[in-house]
C-alpha cells in the first residue's frame, strides 16, 4: 500500500546531530513510490550549523535514490531571515528542490567554507583540495596539517570504497561540508553517506577477518589500528581518532544505531549509512610524529601538496 506522510523538521527544537536524527525517525521505513511531504522550519534566531543541514540533505537524497517521492517546503518563513540566507548560501535549498530568490550578494567563500557538496570519484580530489585550503589558511599548525592531509583523504576514500555493497572504488558516493568558525577557533567537517554502513562494510566482504562482529562491535572497533575488511590497511580512522584526542576536539562516527564519540560507544537514532564528523580546534596543535612516528612519508606527501597549492593560497584574499 502506497503511503503519503507529512513530517515537520523544526530547527528551533534541534541543537545536536542526535536531535535531528531523532526527528527523522519517521522517514526510516519509507519505501519506493511512497510520498513524503517534508516541512522545514528555519524561523528563529541563532546559528544553524552546516553539518545539521547536510544531514537533512543526505537523508532526502537517500530517500529519492530509494524511489521515494519527496516534496520539501519552508514553513513560517520570515523575510530577510539570517538562517534562511545562510541555508541558501550553502546550497541547502538547491538539493531540496526549494526555489527561493536570494536577497544578498554571494561573496567568495574560498578558505572559509565549502557549500553542501556531493562527491564521487570524479570530483573527490577537488573536494579534498577545498577542505585542505580551509585548514591551511585558518591557523591549523603544519604538523597537524600533515595528519589531516592523510586522515581526510582516507575518510573521503572510505566513502567511495566501502559505502556500496559492490566493494568497488567509485561505487559509493557521499556528501561533505566544512566551515571555519573564527570566534570559536574551530573548523567543523562532516562527511556522510547513505550507503550500507560500517557493519555491512566491515563484515560483508568475503575476505574480512571480522565477519562475526555485531553492529555495535563493528562501529566500536572501526577506529582500531588494523581493523579493515581487507580492502585497506585499517589506518585512517585510527589516525583520525588519535589526532582528535590530542587536539581535544570532537570526533563522531554514526552508523546504524550506534554512535562512537571520542572512543565511547553510544546508542543513537538510526542512520542508514555512515557519518564522520570532526570539530577541530585550530589553536591546539598536534605533532604528526605522535601519530606516525619519526619515520614517515606522510610529511613528504603533505609538503608536495602544499607546494602545489601555495600559489592558490596566496590569492585567496
Amino acid at each position: 500500500m502506497l503511503r503519503q506522510i507529512t513530517v515537520s523538521i523544526d530547527f528551533n527544537r534541534i541543537s545536536s546531530h542526535d536531535d535531528l536524527l531523532a526527528a527523522m525517525i519517521p522517514l526510516a521505513d519509507l519505501e519506493r513510490s511512497d510520498t513524503l511531504y517534508l516541512e522545514i522550519d528555519l524561523n528563529g534566531s541563532g546559528l544553524i550549523y552546516p553539518d545539521l543541514l547536510l544531514l537533512l540533505v543526505a537523508r532526502v537524497e537517500g530517500l529519492k535514490n530509494r524511489g521515494v517521492e519527496v516534496n520539501c517546503s519552508l514553513v513560517n518563513l520570515a523575510p530577510n531571515s539570517s538562517r534562511v540566507n545562510y541555508a541558501s548560501r550553502i546550497n541547502f535549498f538547491d538539493f531540496l528542490g526549494i526555489i527561493l530568490e536570494e536577497g544578498f550578494v554571494r561573496r567568495d567563500r574560498q578558505g572559509r567554507f565549502i557549500e553542501i557538496s556531493a562527491f564521487t570519484e570524479t570530483n573527490i580530489y577537488h573536494v579534498f583540495d577545498e577542505i585542505m585550503r580551509i585548514l591551511m589558511v585558518n591557523g591549523v599548525n603544519e604538523d597537524m596539517l600533515v595528519v589531516l592531509h592523510f586522515c581526510l583523504n582516507e575518510i573521503l576514500d572510505n566513502t567511495l570504497n566501502h559505502s556500496s555493497p559492490e566493494f568497488r572504488y567509485g561505487a559509493g558516493t557521499g556528501f561533505v561540508i566544512a566551515q571555519f568558525f573564527p570566534t570559536a577557533r574551530e573548523i567543523r567537517i562532516m562527511i556522510a553517506d547513505t550507503g550500507q554502513g560500517i557493519h555491512a562494510a566491515l563484515t560483508g566482504h568475503p575476505n574480512s577477518r571480522f565477519s562475526d562482529l555485531s553492529e555495535p562491535e563493528a562501529v566500536s572497533r572501526c577506529i582500531e589500528r588494523g581493523v579493515t575488511n581487507s580492502l585497506g590497511l585499517g589506518f585512517g580512522l585510527w589516525a583520525t581518532s588519535q589526532m582528535m584526542i590530542k587536539n581535544q576536539g570532537d570526533f563522531k562516527i554514526y552508523s546504524g544505531s550506534s554512535c562512537l564519540r571520542n572512543g565511547e560507544l553510544l546508542e543513537s537514532p538510526h542512520w542508514n549509512g555512515t557519518i564522520n564528523y570532526l570539530r577541530i580546534n585550530t589553536d591546539i596543535p598536534v605533532n604528526h610524529i605522535e601519530i606516525f612516528g619519526e619515520k614517515s612519508d606522510q610529511l613528504d606527501m603533505f609538503q608536495e601538496f602544499k607546494d602545489s597549492q601555495f600559489g592558490n593560497l596566496e590569492n585567496l584574499w
